[in-house]
């Protein structure tokens, strides 16, 4: 969609960069848990945007832009070897020190048509074309694309795959190869890599193939914004009805986010259907011993809140019920009993899926994670972003800036033409293109 919005003016080959040293031979091969098993290799695409006054100088040298960042690059890799190799099979990387995709493209408009543009997906020209969420590209573990905009800001775009750790990965690698750039004699602390110490493979051997499969759905994203006073008055009036007397913001805004879309669900299908938020929680600090931040590998599980009656389908309730799902998750040995792998083994195993009984949404927040901490050195981003993907139904929740909260919302075209002019959500939020 963005491709035919903007007109690409010159796209460099691709380039391979290498770990700027070896990787021992005691490193050579990466291990999958049985959770990155069962999943295809999809990539999470994050992507940073720094304006021309950041840049200063710079602004006017993208070829130097480009060699500090391939640089800096090659060197963050060091550390992050398994990104640079190539998959053996299913269950193992050979960490050859392949390399990794860089891509460098320059775009005929100036950085805040894109930003702002009606069309919030027209961003999606700053990612590798076809790889975002995208399953089984023709690239490796990681593709990185630096967008030169004519007014001379640009944007960086990482997109990892899934097989190997989750957006909290993500976000630290791109942290160290930021601080890297900013201080090439930077110390950065190695990674921890999980491998398959946690979940690892069936008791008869590695799944030969991933068995989750891979959602990509037709459909739109748009962006919206909560400021902080906004998700204040929300907080307080939740507070004020429910049971939950100190909501926390994600579930004031996954509540919301759950309300709204299924009204605008039940407008259009003419009736009421029982539905279910799932929401994804990491694992690292719940978990005894404790996994340090810098972990890597997919150390997630879920947990789930059902509504049957539209009655019910109110915010204290919704946050009620959420609280005591999510208490209730936390007293649960979410190793042994994670509800993630024990999905896993089952398809593992060939058993057909359970009928669905709930319409499902699924909300992910990385509220917590410091994504405007990605300093190149031009200072904090001024704008972050997801990609657009990769299903329905599907709330993504991030810090904006320094005021508020950023929410990413994928739904099917009829169901956010309704949902978007919802006067309860418009209340709290207000369109990404009106900031």
């Amino acid at each position: 969609m963005a491709s035919s919005a903007l007109k690409v003016l010159s796209r460099a080959s691709k380039k391979l960069i290498k770990p700027s040293s070896p990787t021992p031979l005691t490193q050579k091969w990466h291990k999958f848990s049985l959770i990155e098993q069962a999943q295809t290799h999809t990539y999470v695409p994050f992507g940073f945007f720094y304006s021309n006054n950041q840049l200063g100088a710079l602004s006017n040298q993208p070829a130097q832009i480009s060699k500090l960042l391939e640089k800096s690059l090659s060197k963050n890799l060091v550390s992050y070897y398994p990104y640079a190799g190539e998959m053996k099979d299913n269950a193992t990387i050979n960490c050859n020190d392949k390399g990794v995709e860089f891509l460098n493209i320059h775009i005929d408009a100036p950085m805040s048509e894109i930003l702002n543009h009606h069309d919030c997906n027209v961003k999606d020209v700053i990612f590798p074309n076809g790889v975002a969420w995208e399953n089984d590209s023709e690239y490796g573990l990681v593709v990185v694309q630096l967008t030169h905009f004519d007014c001379g800001g640009i944007a960086t775009s990482i997109c990892l795959s899934h097989k190997i750790g989750d957006a909290c990965n993500g976000l630290q690698f791109s942290i160290d190869w930021a601080t890297l750039t900013r201080d090439p004699n930077a110390k950065i602390t190695p990674p921890y890599y999980i491998s398959d110490t946690i979940f690892p493979s069936p008791p008869s051997g590695p799944l030969d193939s991933p068995v989750v499969p891979s959602i990509l759905d037709g459909c739109t994203q748009k962006r919206f914004v909560f400021s902080s006073s906004k998700v204040s008055a929300l907080k307080s009036i939740v507070a004020s009805e429910s049971q939950v007397k100190n909501p926390t913001i994600t579930e004031v805004l996954s509540a919301l986010l759950f309300k709204c879309v299924a009204k605008a669900v039940t407008a259009n299908s003419g009736s009421f259907i029982p539905s279910k938020l799932i929401q994804y929680a990491d694992l690292r600090e719940m978990i005894s011993p404790k996994l340090p931040p810098n972990s890597v590998g997919n150390v997630l599980s879920h947990f789930s809140t059902h509504i049957s009656n539209e009655a019910d389908m109110n915010l204290p309730t919704i946050v009620s019920l959420m609280r005591k799902e999510k208490q209730l998750f936390r007293t649960k040995d979410n190793i042994k009993e994670n509800a993630w792998a024990l999905e896993i083994l089952e398809l593992a195993k060939g058993l057909p899926p359970h009928k669905k009984e709930f319409d499902e949404y699924t909300c992910s927040s990385v509220c917590k994670f410091p994504f405007y901490d990605v300093d190149f050195g031009w200072g904090k981003p001024m704008a972050t972003t997801i990609a657009t993907g990769p299903y329905n139904k599907l709330f993504n929740l991030m810090n904006f800036r320094d005021d508020g909260i950023e929410a990413f919302i994928m739904l099917d075209e009829q169901d956010m033409s309704v949902f978007e002019r919802d006067e309860e959500f418009l209340e709290f939020a207000s369109p990404y293109a009106n900031y």
